[in-house]
């Protein structure tokens, strides 16, 4: 059995789009997991998720990925073609290096999601750190962003540019219903996860309302939901 460490659940899901990404490509492959609480200082690399696999600690849900069919001989992408591959790549690239940080922004930055997210994530910790480690994380992530170039922008703009590649993901949703083929591949475990971690947290904002309200979304996720179940 592999040990899938992450954080500890919020809202009914991990908080994590990258954990929940990993949980949710376990669950469509059928790998007999074990979901392990932890904290990113524990990890490898300093950020979660990891797994434990014989013994042996790997981070990152990429390299993870490509552990599990290297060794284990998992590929959820077997028989896709040069193009449908090429789609998976540039659908993953838009969901976890742009629509990643507008979600971010509004978990952390965006003061309606800061006020869910703090007691979701940080409410069980003793009382000496509960005030101060949040501040110093929200802070941390307030200078990621800037460095990323999205923080830099005014709250409109951002959901703006998430709001673009919502609609992107949308679009390339194809005829039968799955990111880039008739079933469920790779990049779906990731697409499933951000529109999770977008939708479901009660935290309204326009990046969610926009999600609820386009069809193709919706519709993929239900069948999303079948195939997981």
């Amino acid at each position: 059995m592999i040990d899938l460490h992450q954080f500890p659940p919020a809202w009914g899901i991990n908080p994590s789009p990258f954990c929940l990404k990993l949980e949710t490509f376990f669950r469509l492959a059928r790998v007999d997991y074990r979901a392990v609480e932890t904290l990113p200082f524990l990890a490898p690399k300093g950020k979660l998720p990891f797994i434990t696999d014989q013994g042996t600690r790997i981070a990152d849900s990429a390299t993870i990925i490509a552990h599990m069919k290297s060794v284990h001989g998992i590929d959820l992408d077997a028989g896709l073609d040069e193009t449908q591959r090429a789609r998976a790549h540039l659908l993953r690239r838009t969901i976890e290096e742009s629509l990643y940080f507008v979600l971010l922004y509004a978990r952390w930055i965006d003061e309606a999601g800061w006020s869910a997210a703090r007691p979701a994530f940080f409410g069980a910790m003793p009382p000496g750190i509960r005030h101060t480690v949040p501040h110093l994380i929200r802070r941390g992530i307030g200078k990621t962003l800037k460095a990323q170039g999205y923080g830099r922008h005014a709250p409109a703009d951002i959901y703006a540019l998430g709001i673009a590649d919502l609609d992107a993901i949308a679009g390339a949703i194809t005829a039968d219903g799955f990111a880039v083929a008739g079933r469920p591949t790779a990049v779906d475990a990731t697409l499933y996860a951000f529109l999770s971690s977008i939708l479901d947290p009660p935290i309204d904002n326009p990046l969610k309302r926009h999600a609820a309200g386009l069809a193709p979304l919706a519709a993929y996720l239900e069948r999303m939901a079948a195939a997981l179940a």
